[in-house]
Formats: structure tokens, sequence, C-alpha cells
């Protein structure tokens, strides 16, 4: 879930070069939490800010209670923002790199 089209977008084509089936992206958080309501989700990326003064964690809470791992991409990785539930999972600073991305992935989907 990412607020900017050319991210999202990026980020989408990124995973599809890498063998994975995304799905979205999401814009914002309505379209997230319908996205999570329809489909089975390996994993999701997502950011924290969705502009307009939307966040993202009721979407991310609804995830985390479907056990699906959740990797924020965010201008704001600073924990005092993050709600308690969410302090240990992992907060990549935009721009994060296809690498890290890969990396953060694979580890989520191996655990």
């Amino acid at each position: 879930m990412e607020d900017n089209p050319v991210l999202a977008y990026d980020t989408l084509d990124f995973l599809k070069e890498i063998g994975a089936e995304p799905v979205g992206p999401a814009l914002d958080l309505r379209s997230g939490l319908e996205l999570a309501r329809r489909t089975v989700l390996d994993a999701a990326l997502l950011d924290t800010n969705l502009g307009n003064g939307e966040l993202v964690w009721p979407l991310a809470e609804t995830l985390r209670q479907h056990n699906v791992p959740v990797i924020f991409i965010s201008a704001e990785c600073t924990r005092k923002y993050f709600p308690e539930a969410f302090q240990a999972f992992t907060c990549l600073e935009k721009p994060a790199s296809n690498d890290e991305i890969l990396d953060e992935l694979t580890a989520a989907l191996a655990a």
C-alpha cells in the first residue's frame, strides 16, 4: 500500500520481475482494506502515512490478526509514531532499494 502512484507501480514492477504475484497496489486505506478482505496475502508492503491524514494502522492490524507478514516502507520509521503492536515490525526508510525489499520479503516469508 502506497499513496504515491509512481513508487507503488515501481514496486509492483519489481515484484513481478522477481516472480511474485502482487495484488494492488492500493493507493488509499479503503482500497487496502478491501484487498485484504477479498484476497489471501502472503505478505504486505505498507506505507505508514497515506496522505490526507490517513494512517495505515487499521489495515496493518487486520493483516496482523490474519498472520500476514507486514513490512513498512515509510519516510518516517521513527518508532515513536508506531502503535505498540507494531514496534517490532520491520520499517524500511524511503526510498527503499529493491535489494532491501527483497531481503525483507525473503526473511518474512521464511519465518
